[in-house]
């Protein structure tokens, strides 16, 4: 390994041999990484005016402080270190999918008697470890049509979606049993080897083994019907017509049966879009559209990285991919196709016949959809030079954090630091906190405290310093920052706060007139302070600089909310333990600090609830007595207000990561 300063005068020490380079800026975090047969030859071309000139070299050239060279034995080891260190790192200036929280997949846990099924998001580029006895489907783009087949599928075949915890403490069916949508083998003496065909249908249609489904169902529904079963018989018919009526919406594509999928891209001006279509026994189930940044890569590069991304978070590897341009490093693709999937994968671009006209008709797909996605549609780089002209910043800001308070008349106060790294959500640096020295409605006393904790230097989590630091706010929160900023030594980070105006100019009466009905020259608009400025910029509302500031802001405002409602239900569901006779504040801390939540505690024997600290054998024995008490009497059971409804319509996917929510896309 050769780790040298990033400058053409260094690059003669690189090794000439096969390998893997990375760059990184001052604080060492890594900017991009890529691979080369000659690694003096590639890095070399990054800095000759002949060489690499894609947009996004002169950024990297400038962030880079140091580049780092790994020397490997072969190509192919170089391919499959190139994907580790991205997967580890996940560098700014590689080709990324939206982050997997985008994205869910759905998974039964085959880990109990009577599995569950559930939508989950799994990340495992993130070192996730996943049970290999589950069952993984996806990963799939829109979360409401994953949310409409599980209602078809529990319609159809009604296995249960509730936690392991739920389930063993049920008393009664639940709401979905009473629609049709769970057998409830929580009460219900549900034979196992009944419940186990449930979830072989099941996945057998997620895998797009319709004909078996059917096949299936024809059979159960013959032999109810020949002993003499006839409502169990007319029950699988309406289940074998509901299957026949949702496939009959399913395009026959190809009269071969084998499946495959079709992987097809389009580019232009630093974007691309691309669009899989699996195809199953010759009909096509879906289509995927992912929408990326490219940084004006080659088109073989950006489609073999996706390749890479996007396989490796499935679990339903076809036997041959047809595409419509050939992928970088394609043997090495299929080698390491080959080694996820088990058996070999086939990379194919058809140049005739019946394939060629499903690419191109995939293409042309592929192409309205991407001139829809650029429709008034701003690009990163093009937001970031507009802020820093409009605001007249002496630097584009590359990196931007914006703060924001939530709380309720002070109560469970909380802030939040969300942070964009060239115009993008960096989800590694959001931050939260729960306010701990103030008391009461203090706007301005909070967001100071914030602030000192996000720029103390001994915070074991420090972050580099943004370019650019905006507050939620007027110009009160901005001097807060200035001082905050001033004290800790960051002069470099520029300023602002972004914040509504009030409607000027009001007519009689019209105090109350919501703000889409007001003439356009009364609405609010929105307003920049700066520092050391005493009139606000007022930006265009179509302009890219005002959608980026907003995007910010507007997810510095949902990180921030979503944490102050977490622990208001939090506070809530814990209340309920202060019904207990001799459970008090204390106890009630105690007792969840042990646990972890209500339905643990529920759970637990009279020994375990002693080895709580401060809980006595009678205390213990009254919080038994309590949650028996409620099950006994059903309608007023704690449980029936506590624990949420688990209709996958209703409810939202767990996240298998603990990740933040991707920011929205911003559009003009």
């Amino acid at each position: 390994m050769v780790e040298v300063l990033a400058h053409p005068e260094n690059i003669a020490s690189l090794p000439t041999s096969s390998g893997v380079y990375l760059f990184k800026d001052a604080d060492g975090k890594v900017l991009y990484v890529g691979k080369a047969v000659n690694l003096r030859s590639r890095v070399r071309s990054y800095y000759s005016k002949s060489g690499d000139n894609r947009f996004f070299i002169r950024f990297l050239r400038d962030r880079a402080h140091t580049v780092e060279c790994v020397v490997t034995a072969n190509e192919k080891e170089a391919f499959l270190l190139e994907n580790e260190l991205i997967k580890r790192y996940r560098p700014a200036y590689n080709i990324r999918l939206r982050d997997d929280k985008t994205y869910v997949s759905l998974r039964i846990r085959m880990n109990h008697p009577y599995p569950r099924l559930e939508i989950v998001r799994v990340r495992r580029y993130a070192g996730e470890k996943l049970d290999k006895q589950d069952l993984y489907f996806g990963p799939y783009v829109s979360v409401s049509a994953v949310r409409a087949t599980l209602r078809f599928l529990l319609k159809v075949f009604p296995i249960r979606t509730c936690r392991d915890s739920v389930f063993a403490n049920r008393v009664r069916p639940c709401l979905l049993y009473d629609v049709g949508k769970c057998c409830a083998p929580c009460v219900h003496p549900v034979p196992k080897d009944e419940y186990q065909r449930l979830v072989e249908n099941v996945a057998r249609f997620l895998r797009g083994r319709d004909d078996e489904v059917r096949a299936l169902l024809r059979k159960q529904m013959e032999e109810a019907s020949e002993a003499l079963q006839f409502e169990r018989a007319a029950l699988i018919r309406d289940y074998l017509r509901a299957v026949d009526e949702t496939l009959e919406r399913q395009s026959m594509v190809s009269l071969r049966s084998e499946d495959r999928d079709v992987v097809v891209i389009v580019s232009e001006g630093g974007r691309a879009l691309v669009m899989v279509a699996p195809i199953r026994r010759g009909s096509l189930l879906r289509t995927h559209d992912f929408y990326l940044r490219t940084f004006d890569q080659p088109v073989k590069e950006v489609l073999s990285q996706f390749l890479v991304r996007h396989y490796e978070a499935s679990q339903d590897i076809p036997s041959e991919i047809l595409l419509n341009a050939e992928p970088e490093d394609k043997d090495l693709l299929e080698g390491w196709l080959r080694q996820m999937r088990g058996r070999a994968v086939k990379l194919r671009v058809p140049r005739r016949g019946t394939d060629a006209d499903l690419v191109r008709t995939m293409v042309e797909n592929a192409k309205l959809q991407f001139e829809a996605k650029k429709q008034g549609r701003f690009t990163e780089e093009e937001a970031l030079v507009d802020l820093a002209k409009r605001l007249g910043l002496p630097r584009i800001p590359e990196t931007i954090e914006c703060v924001d308070i939530s709380n309720t008349m002070g109560a469970l106060a909380v802030g939040s630091v969300v942070r964009f790294e060239q115009g993008l959500p960096a989800r590694e640096g959001y931050r939260r906190f729960r306010i701990r020295t103030v008391e009461g409605a203090n706007d301005f006393a909070m967001m100071r405290e914030v602030l000192e904790r996000r720029f103390r230097s001994d915070s074991p989590r420090q972050l580099p310093l943004p370019d650019l630091l905006i507050v939620d706010g007027g110009k009160g929160q901005l001097s807060v920052a200035r001082h905050v900023v001033e004290e800790s030594g960051a002069s470099s980070v520029m300023l602002a706060a972004l914040a509504k105006a009030r409607r000027e100019n009001r007519r009689p009466g019209e105090s109350d007139l919501p703000e889409e009905q007001a003439e356009p020259s009364l609405k609010q608009y929105e307003r920049v302070f700066l520092p050391h400025r005493k009139n606000p910029v007022v930006l265009p509302p179509d302009s890219a600089a005002l959608q980026l500031l907003q995007q910010v802001r507007d997810e510095a405002h949902r990180f921030a909310i979503t944490y102050h409602r977490k622990l208001r239900s939090k506070k809530a569901r814990a209340s309920f333990l202060t019904e207990i006779p001799g459970v008090g504040p204390k106890r009630m801390k105690a007792l969840l600090n042990h646990f972890g939540s209500l339905e643990q505690i529920r759970a637990a024997s009279v020994d375990e609830l002693t080895q709580v600290k401060g809980i006595t054998r009678r205390v213990a024995e009254a919080i038994v007595e309590f949650f028996m008490r409620e099950r006994a009497q059903g309608g007023n059971d704690v449980r029936e207000r506590t624990t949420p409804l688990t209709d996958p319509e209703f409810s939202e996917p767990r996240d298998e990561s603990n990740s933040t929510p991707s920011g929205q896309q911003m559009s003009g």
